[in-house]
């Protein structure tokens, strides 16, 4: 159905993570390094204190959400043979509310099959 609900809320979902007033500037590169692109997207880092146990915990979680039709438009290799989000060991960085530039890997990649939107869980990354 043209203009349904869904339509609307894909549309202003991906506004929001990449143009809507929270994004932030994220510069990414393949694995090896030969593409670098600087794209938005919404990028945090906050310390969690319990784990999802309950358990006290101290621990630093990244992330970055992105949106993957900008990322093939940028002409990267979003998915493999098996149609599946690739984005593991793919360079991340973007700095934090200090203005501080921050480096990540990807460790994880959580697309949203129905939104287009891929979450990506980082590590800490010296370059």
């Amino acid at each position: 159905m043209a203009g349904s609900l869904f339509d609307i809320v894909k549309r202003d979902a991906k506004r929001f993570v990449t143009s809507g007033g929270y994004q932030v500037d994220i510069t990414i590169s393949n694995p090896d390094r030969s593409k670098t692109e600087n794209i938005t997207g919404w990028a945090v880092v906050h310390a969690i204190s319990f784990d999802s146990d309950g358990n006290q915990v101290n621990t630093k979680i990244s992330r970055a959400t992105i949106d993957e039709e900008l990322l093939v438009q940028k002409g990267f290799t979003v998915r493999n043979a098996k149609g599946e989000v690739a984005l593991l060991k793919f360079k991340v960085s973007f700095k934090d509310s200090s203005g501080e530039m921050r480096y990540f890997n990807v460790r994880e990649n959580l697309p949203d099959q129905n939104l287009g939107l891929i979450m990506l869980i980082l590590e800490d990354f010296k370059p």
